[in-house]
């Protein structure tokens, strides 16, 4: 189509903007029939509304899709919830990764920043039986990342750079990072391998994206403006439940100003924890005029406290996903406990297609914090002393092993042997046992009757290594 039939101004991301719009509330089969020649799959449906709705044909250059305006088009799933309101589905993926040519490349010239400064976010209700091109599209907006995000942006981009720059590719991780993270991508996960400069070992193919928790502030912000979004049904619990958690949520940066010369997020979290190395917990409520509750929360209280968070959640690590994690030594350094996980979904994992996306990968690949005390001679959570912080990923060599209890848990799942799970003795990183409060605590199992609740751990030795 020439630049003259266009039905909205390429040099314009306000007429672009107004024109996607078009399609909201609507399906791309309902403005454009002749796309149902077009055969489904993925990707599919944003490389139709870039030929059918646009105009233009889909392609993979380096720059933005709306060059002349610098918007880039992205089209992505919601899924809804059991109470109605919806969240994304899915991480935000972006540009393949060339290791070769990003190497050469700061951050300004880098293939991230040249095609995603401002990007076009249509957002689309996934459902079950429905083809991409007839769902509908609820939220459409222009997106930029606020200057306290990209400032995380920049860091992720320049830890993924550095690992490059080491000849590391190959060791990349998701949970490296908290915003932009390099994900695996390709027809099958990890199958696709490529060249990296600095090293003759090939590293699996993968491409900038955006965590699927950023994306959901994303969202959560989109319901505040009604021109963003059409028929996203509310109801007056939804709506509460979204303003609670909007109200609720306080970012620890303020002000990019906050930072020191060079710092980064993660420096600047552990900065502010370790005047409080050595101190009890009595001894910090006291300093910081709190109370800091009950045992179970302590640890997260802890962390809102000492980072002068007055609200119930931390922004950053909700929109990273970090998990906080609660370490307790004894009086002599020594650890007696495993670390525990989310229980086993039994319905969950006999679907779950491959071990990159399987909800225990997703587990073990996100960002956590460790916040480490040890326990006083007498038996007084007052008295416990907050030993250190350190943030945390599993490393990539040690995921294999992640990998071999979800091949075993799936196996066994699928033939209804609820028995005889991976034990600490089988894998020197992981395994499965109850967590449940007694034997009546069961769940219903992937054929329909009842079994004990299960539960994953990280080993306690493994556990051990990681915080020496």
């Amino acid at each position: 189509m020439a630049d003259l039939e266009l039905p909205y101004d390429k040099h314009s991301k306000e007429s672009i903007l107004n024109y996607a719009r078009h399609l909201l509330g609507k399906s791309l089969w309902d403005i454009h029939p002749e796309a149902r020649q077009v055969q489904s799959g993925k990707g599919g449906l944003g490389n139709a509304v870039e030929k059918y709705h646009f105009g233009y044909e889909p392609n993979s250059i380096s720059e933005a899709d709306f060059a002349d305006a610098g918007v880039e088009l992205k089209c992505t799933p919601l899924k809804r919830l059991p109470d109605g309101s919806m969240v994304s589905k899915e991480r935000l993926v972006l540009n393949m990764i060339d290791y070769v040519e990003e190497s050469k490349k700061n951050f300004h010239e880098s293939s991230f920043w040249k095609k995603n400064q401002l990007i076009l976010l249509m957002f689309y209700l996934h459902e079950e039986f429905k083809l991409p091109f007839d769902e509908l599209f609820k939220i459409i907006r222009l997106w930029n990342f606020p200057e306290a995000d990209l400032k995380i942006i920049k860091d992720d981009w320049t830890v993924i750079h550095n690992k490059i720059l080491a000849g590391k590719a190959h060791e990349l991780s998701e949970g490296d990072t908290f915003y932009l993270a390099a994900c695996t991508k390709g027809s099958k996960a990890g199958a696709e391998m490529r060249e990296q400069p600095y090293s003759t070992e090939k590293a699996p193919q993968r491409a900038y994206s955006i965590k699927s928790k950023y994306i959901n502030s994303i969202i959560l912000d989109s319901l505040k403006h009604p021109e963003m979004f059409s028929d996203v049904f509310m109801s007056d619990k939804q709506r509460k439940k979204i303003e609670k958690t909007l109200a609720d949520t306080e970012s620890v940066v303020r002000d990019v100003k906050d930072y020191r010369e060079g710092e980064s997020f993660e420096q600047l979290i552990e900065r502010k924890f370790q005047r409080f190395y050595g101190k009890t917990i009595a001894e910090i409520e006291t300093e910081l005029n709190v109370n800091f509750g009950q045992a179970k929360s302590m640890a997260y209280n802890v962390c809102r406290a000492i980072l002068g968070i007055k609200k119930d959640k931390i922004a950053e690590f909700e929109k990273a996903g970090v998990a906080v994690k609660t370490i307790r030594l004894e009086q002599n350094g020594n650890l007696k406990e495993a670390m525990s996980f989310p229980n086993v979904n039994y319905k969950e994992i006999v679907e779950e297609d491959c071990w990159e996306n399987s909800a225990l990968y997703e587990m073990f690949t996100q960002r956590f914090l460790f916040v480490i005390f040890r326990k006083p001679e007498v038996k007084d959570d007052k008295q416990v002393r907050l030993e250190k912080v350190m943030f945390w990923t599993m490393p990539v060599e040690d995921l294999k092993y992640g990998r071999i209890l979800w091949e075993d848990t799936q196996l066994k799942v699928q033939l209804g042997n609820y028995e005889y799970f991976m034990k600490t003795a089988d894998n020197p990183v992981c395994h499965i046992r109850p967590k449940a409060q007694n034997a009546a605590d069961t769940t219903e199992g992937a054929q329909g009757f009842q079994v004990k609740k299960m539960c994953y751990w990280l080993n306690r030795e493994y556990v051990k290594t990681l915080i020496k």
